[in-house]
């Protein structure tokens, strides 16, 4: 909205109240979600090939599509706030500048008045047609004074609802923040998961047993860091290769990792592939052109 003839009118009372109760919405949603997490079904993500599912509970795939799902919802919510907050900002400078071009007649007149009146003053008051103008222009003086208390309330009131939307801003910003945080954690998590159901595919208890404590030791809170600024970063999410020493070029692809040659399971023969670890991450509530793939799952 750039021109002041045709302003949308500021965000109503009722209005600010619906949004806020989709806001308080959309976050109950997320933490009911996120409730769904319970001891014994996070044991179930973390080892479901260990454990069954718990009867009726969300399987991992589920739970990320829903909290991906939450995570849009916020960002769009983000949005709309970030859209209203400009929109009020514009209302605020349109309301300035009529308050100052207010000021500036209203200013003007007074000078009037007062030559006027020093006019009067000086004919002794025998001058008819310079009573009368100096009554006009008192008149139009009050008028233009109401007019600028009008519209410094109206300044005022606007600026109330610029701070409101602001906080709305910050506060939506924050709440996407969150989902978008738990969305990834899900992520990393079902990577690990999944991690160790293909690598530990084969042997006796022992041997599977053995094989998921190395390759659970080798997805340290590092490569956790790495994989998360990779979805973070609006990048391909972390893929987890298998190496076959045959055919596969010995140099691996450009910001790959070994898993851990250290260990017999997984010793030229698993690797990670992460994202450009230099680029920034993205920025919240943005176009929605860093969308992300689910390996997770």
């Amino acid at each position: 909205m750039s021109d002041y003839e045709n302003p949308e009118p500021p965000p109503s009372r009722v209005g600010g109240c619906l949004v806020q109760v989709v806001t308080h919405a959309v976050a109950l949603a997320l933490g009911a979600v996120v409730g769904i997490v319970g001891a014994n079904l996070l044991e179930y993500y973390q080892n479901p090939e260990l454990l069954d599912r718990p009867e009726g509970e969300l399987s991992r795939a589920e739970l990320i599509s829903r909290l991906d799902a939450s995570e849009k919802a916020y960002a769009e919510l983000l949005a709309e706030k970030a859209k209203r907050e400009e929109a009020a900002k514009t209302e605020v400078e349109a309301a300035n500048q009529k308050v100052g071009d207010l000021q500036g007649q209203v200013d003007k007149k007074q000078d009037d008045i007062k030559v006027l009146e020093a006019k009067v003053k000086k004919s002794n008051g025998k001058s008819a047609a310079l009573k009368k103008e100096l009554e006009e222009k008192v008149n139009e003086l009050a008028a233009l004074q109401a007019q600028l208390d009008t519209a410094l309330q109206e300044k005022a009131a606007l600026e109330a609802d610029l701070q409101v939307s602001r906080q709305e801003t910050v506060t939506a910003r924050g709440e996407t923040d969150v989902a978008k945080g738990q969305t990834i954690d899900a992520k990393w998590d079902g990577f690990r998961s999944d991690a160790k159901v293909q690598i530990c595919e084969k042997g006796n208890r022992n041997k599977l047993s053995k094989c998921r404590e190395e390759v659970e030791a080798a997805l340290t809170s590092a490569r956790g860091a790495k994989f998360k600024h990779c979805l973070a970063s609006g990048q391909a999410s972390p893929r987890l290769k298998p190496f076959d020493k045959r055919t596969d070029d010995p140099t691996l692809p450009r910001w790959s990792e070994w898993v851990d040659q250290d260990s017999n399971f997984t010793q030229d023969a698993w690797y990670i592939v992460f994202c450009d670890p230099t680029l920034p991450e993205s920025e919240v509530g943005g176009d929605g052109s860093g969308d992300i793939e689910d390996l997770g799952q």
